[in-house]
């Protein structure tokens, strides 16, 4: 719950009330009870929304325990990679899959903010015959964002994954970018740096925009940015300074090392 609250000073409290028997259940028991927190993280959030101020306290901690929850999980069942978990997806919690199922992005709606939009995420991958979860620190007074997709490409010697991230800033206010992600030894990259624009290397592609400048589309989430798998493509459009998403695209092509801008 990264800049709604400090949480490192309690996780070890938290991980020493979890019971044992957590380790042994079974992937869909675990689903059950994740499934319960979202449950009571709605109920806190409509309380401390509506009627009562002190139960925003009881819903920082229910976005702890699930947060906790589900690295504890992870942890422990290879199931986290393809099980689909049908009881927890809703509005308010997304799951991005790579397509070789080896790379995961579990993304909740702290349901914290108003009209501003705070997210958690969880990150989890297969590596060297091991699973990893983690959840991301977010750089100083962002709200984060959730994960709808995660593309994959290849080049000769390694898999490169793009994952589609969207924030809500405000009702007219959005926010969409790519990253590249890599796997490097035991470890994910999260900053590999395969776009080349006038700035120089980067690994993400991004920008902001009016929601209401699109809101005819009927896509949800809409996906204004596009990979083309075969021709290994990124496409955004133009967007005015006012936000304005525009016709005119933007494109940049992979070229065996790099993505570079296309005329």
């Amino acid at each position: 719950m990264k800049n709604a609250f400090p949480i490192k000073c309690i996780y070890f409290v938290l991980l020493m009330i979890y019971p044992c028997s957590a380790i042994a259940q079974t992937i869909q028991q675990m689903e059950v009870v994740l499934n319960q927190h979202l449950k009571r993280i709605e109920h806190f959030a409509y309380l401390s929304h509506r009627t009562d101020e002190t139960a925003y306290d009881s819903l920082v901690l229910e976005n702890i325990y699930f947060e906790e929850k589900l690295l504890l999980f992870a942890n422990k069942n290879p199931e986290i990679l393809t099980y689909e978990f049908p009881l927890l997806r809703n509005e308010n919690f997304n799951i991005a899959t790579s397509s070789d199922r080896k790379f995961r992005i579990f993304s909740w709606d702290l349901q914290t903010g108003g009209t501003m939009h705070f997210y958690d995420n969880v990150f989890v991958y297969a590596h060297n015959k091991k699973i990893v979860a983690y959840s991301p620190e977010l750089p100083e007074g962002s709200p984060g964002g959730y994960y709808s997709d995660i593309y994959q490409f290849r080049n000769d010697e390694n898999a490169f994954y793009l994952a589609y991230q969207h924030r809500t800033l405000s009702n007219r206010d959005l926010h969409q970018e790519f990253q590249i992600y890599s796997f490097e030894k035991d470890s994910l990259i999260e900053n590999h740096k395969k776009i080349l624009t006038k700035a120089g290397f980067t690994s993400k592609l991004g920008f902001p925009f009016n929601f209401y400048s699109v809101v005819d589309k009927n896509e949800r989430p809409i996906r204004l940015i596009k990979y083309n798998n075969a021709l290994q493509t990124i496409t955004l459009p133009v967007v005015t300074e006012n936000g304005d998403v525009t016709k005119k695209k933007i494109v940049y092509q992979y070229n065996g090392h790099y993505f570079t801008k296309q005329q």
